[in-house]
């Protein structure tokens, strides 16, 4: 015969609990910059209590799905506006009124940024290659990841 645990009395733990909806505010608060002072504020806690609640298991996960959104959305939004700025660079650049040191540093730029695009595009290809050659030795497709 097997006893059944009785259950626990009273308010669970922090760590068994989900993380509220203020909380959440609060650690998004927070990975936008905000001290956790003023995301305690947004989360209406007290800092003492926000500090307790950023410890509990789910707390760092949170934050950083927060942070790599807002990541994904700010390169999305250089991603568009990307032809915009070239040109603009070009056009600083080229422009007979600009100042010679910040033509240097117009012309240094658009050049650094056909080098790295020019990297990135060999380093995608070597790593097909690399992908491609596993695959072969292994007879399936690999778990390899493409960055």
């Amino acid at each position: 015969m097997t006893l059944a645990m009785p259950k626990k009395r009273g308010k669970k733990k922090r760590e068994e609990m989900e993380l509220p909806a203020n909380v959440r505010r609060g650690l998004i608060a927070h990975s936008e910059g905000l001290s956790w002072i003023e995301a305690s504020k947004v989360a209406n806690l007290t800092p003492h209590a926000m500090r307790q609640w950023r410890k509990h298991p789910d707390a760092e996960n949170f934050i950083n799905h927060a942070i790599n959104s807002s990541l994904e959305e700010s390169l999305g939004t250089l991603a568009q506006a990307t032809p915009a700025l070239a040109n603009r660079l070009i056009k600083i650049a080229l422009d007979e009124k600009t100042r010679g040191y910040t033509c240097v540093s117009a012309i240094q730029t658009a050049f650094s940024i056909l080098q790295s695009g020019v990297i990135d595009r060999e380093n995608k290809s070597e790593l097909k290659k690399l992908r491609e050659a596993m695959e072969r030795l292994e007879g399936e497709p690999s778990g390899v990841i493409d960055i």
